[in-house]
């Protein structure tokens, strides 16, 4: 894939589609273009508009940052002989369906739903202006529908083929291998003059720091670990290091070099990275180490860094301090509460999903949600519930105080009469939550985050004095 220069910055450039690709008007639709091999998809919904193209293309498709939403592109994993496009409406609860937004033949319809659709599930009827399929969306690696059932004849689809990868996105690669990290909230980045690359676990993470430390629009490719994110960096392309980022559950970062990495590349990230009258540096046991609060962009750059004692001018490698009191996080967190469902924080934090036994999950959704789930479903022998948190259980409000030393936030819900406390660790956040909280009605739960890990959260009903 080529690159091109503009204004003395590098971008990816992919193939441009014939037909303009409109901007959808709504984050559940995603807009699908097919010419022949390149299959374009336009969403204001990051993740549907990925997962939609990596089941209708083959090998890592690549995503480009818009003002409105994004556009991923790939290889179109069917027949390349076709040309049309489709608006996927994906609703809530998995279900979808396509419907053709210009003339598009049938055969091709019916093979980007066997493409997306769970075996089984799809089923197809002639419409006011063509065939309209509906289904539940298959998850990347679930087994290809095979047959839809269509109303009325139509013409024969012509069988997938598999060839391998006509074409791939090539973005600078590094002098240097970039490790894979161990833990979903670090982010490596390896800047070499002009470039810079991150690779993390945790896409979100990768593509936030990459944005801080970057201008211009940052690309990312999808690995099979994980995700690497490439772009032009914005600080003085002279310096050359290795610089690993551990991102906090309350927004905490700390930087430390992983390679020789010069203090003043340090110390510009850090200004990057960190927010206005946050960061501060001071001489570690093996360097520097940075620490602050990460930036959202759109803020301010941060100007200086207080550094504690002379910085020699090259850092050595480092890791991270483990800090001075015992830790039960994770699944240690979730087995010392005997917590007997499993928890994920979906849509930004204000919904939750909850799988397990039928009768923990009811009995856990009744204490914890806001009104009745918003979707309940039995998956295999897995039960599933979803539905809006109570306030007490969420990680933003009024009154809200911290991070303390030990990264713990606390919170007096006025409405509610609650105290609520949260952060990584166990043992810190129920004593902060007793601080304020009667004992025998303090609740907690372990929730995952995607983007951060797993999150420890105590409510209970407040002290009156």
């Amino acid at each position: 894939m080529p690159f091109m220069k503009l204004k003395g910055k590098c971008q990816v450039k992919i193939p441009k589609s014939k037909a303009e690709l409109k901007r959808p008007v709504d984050k559940r639709h995603a807009i699908l273009r097919i010419e022949k091999e390149n299959a374009w998809v336009r969403s204001l919904d990051r993740e549907l508009a990925e997962t939609f193209c990596s089941l209708v293309t083959r090998s890592d498709p690549v995503t480009v940052v818009r003002t409105a939403g994004v556009i991923v592109w790939g290889t179109y994993a069917g027949e390349p002989e076709k040309t049309g496009t489709i608006l996927l409406d994906h609703k809530p609860d998995g279900r979808f369906k396509l419907v053709p937004l210009s003339i598009t033949p049938n055969s091709l319809l019916k093979q980007v739903a066997h493409f997306v659709g769970r075996h089984g599930s799809v089923t197809s009827k002639e419409g006011k202006h063509g065939l309209i399929f509906r289904g539940i969306l298959r998850n990347p690696g679930e087994p290809i529908e095979t047959e839809a059932t269509v109303q009325g004849p139509e013409p024969e689809v012509a069988p997938v083929k598999e060839k391998a990868l006509a074409e791939t996105v090539k973005i600078p690669k590094s002098k240097e291998k970039l490790k894979r990290p161990v833990d979903k909230r670090h982010a490596i980045l390896r800047i070499e003059k002009e470039n810079a690359w991150i690779r993390s676990l945790n896409r979100e993470l990768a593509e936030t720091f990459c944005s801080l430390v970057t201008r211009g629009d940052p690309v990312t490719v999808a690995r099979t670990a994980g995700v690497i994110v490439w772009g032009t960096y914005a600080g003085e392309p002279e310096k050359t290091g290795t610089i690993l980022l551990d991102h906090k559950p309350d927004g905490r970062f700390k930087l430390v070099p992983l390679s020789i990495t010069p203090n003043s590349l340090l110390t510009q990230v850090a200004h990057f990275v960190g927010r206005h009258g946050s960061v501060t540096s001071k001489e570690g046991k093996h360097g520097l180490i940075f620490r602050g609060e990460l930036r959202n962009p759109g803020e301010p750059i941060e100007t200086e860094a207080t550094a504690q004692g002379p910085e020699p001018e090259v850092a050595p490698a480092a890791e991270a301090p483990t800090g001075g009191f015992e830790k039960i996080t994770g699944a240690d967190a979730i087995a010392a509460i005997r917590q007997k469902v499993t928890m994920e924080f979906i849509e930004s934090g204000v919904k939750v999903r909850i799988q397990g036994k039928k009768a923990d999950c009811e009995k856990t959704a009744n204490r914890i949600l806001k009104g009745s789930p918003t979707v309940a479903s039995q998956r295999g022998s897995k039960y599933m519930i979803e539905g809006n948190l109570n306030k007490s259980f969420l990680r933003t409000g009024a009154n809200q105080q911290g991070p303390d030393t030990n990264g713990v936030y606390i919170r007096k819900n006025g409405s509610e009469r609650t105290f609520t406390a949260f952060g990584e660790n166990l043992k810190d956040v129920q004593a902060a939550c007793l601080t304020g909280c009667k004992e025998d009605t303090m609740f907690t739960i372990v929730v995952n985050d995607r983007s951060a890990g797993h999150l420890v959260i105590s409510s209970g009903r407040r002290r009156l004095v």
